[in-house]
């Protein structure tokens, strides 16, 4: 029997949400907004979270920098069960953040990836990698995928894969 039924490679960061804010934003002024929430970001960290809520053992590879944002993600995967332990710290670095700002029908999105795209074949455990059943890729522009292959074209930033080890 496998250790995980699958094992997710992607992007670790989190999402600042500001809401309550003017349909319309002037520049050079502060606004204030009426709530606010950070929540567990990108697609495969939120994507390894909710299908270990479901039951499912899941392994994640990634990486964080030495800062609270990190810490904050690395939480809220492991109050979900999921197993944290192929995701390395860049002391050095900052976990990625975006902010979103719901206006009216729209969101602005902004986005600092920080760590995103510094996750080295180096930092890559292939036993880890291997030892699900199914095996889940995310975003793959700038990550190990590339630096070992070359460029994956822009229709495979997202791309995901699924294998029986």
């Amino acid at each position: 029997m496998k250790r995980f039924d699958i094992s997710v490679l992607g992007e670790l960061n989190s999402d600042l949400i500001l809401y309550g804010l003017p349909p319309v934003l002037e520049p050079e002024r502060e606004h204030l907004a009426s709530d606010f929430a950070m929540t567990l970001g990108s697609s495969s960290a939120i994507f390894a979270h909710n299908i270990s809520l479901l039951g499912s053992r899941v392994g994640f590879t990634s990486c964080i920098g030495g800062d609270p944002l990190g810490k904050f993600c690395v939480e809220r995967l492991l109050e979900s069960g999921v197993d944290v332990s192929g995701v390395r710290c860049l002391s050095n670095k900052n976990t990625g953040v975006t902010v979103i700002v719901p206006l009216g029908e729209k969101r602005h999105i902004l986005t600092y990836p920080g760590t995103t795209f510094d996750l080295q074949i180096a930092h890559l455990d292939l036993d880890y990698l291997r030892s699900a059943a199914h095996f889940h890729l995310l975003r793959t522009r700038g990550h190990a995928c590339q630096q070992e292959t070359g460029d994956v074209g822009a229709s495979n930033q997202k791309y995901c894969a699924n294998r029986r080890a």
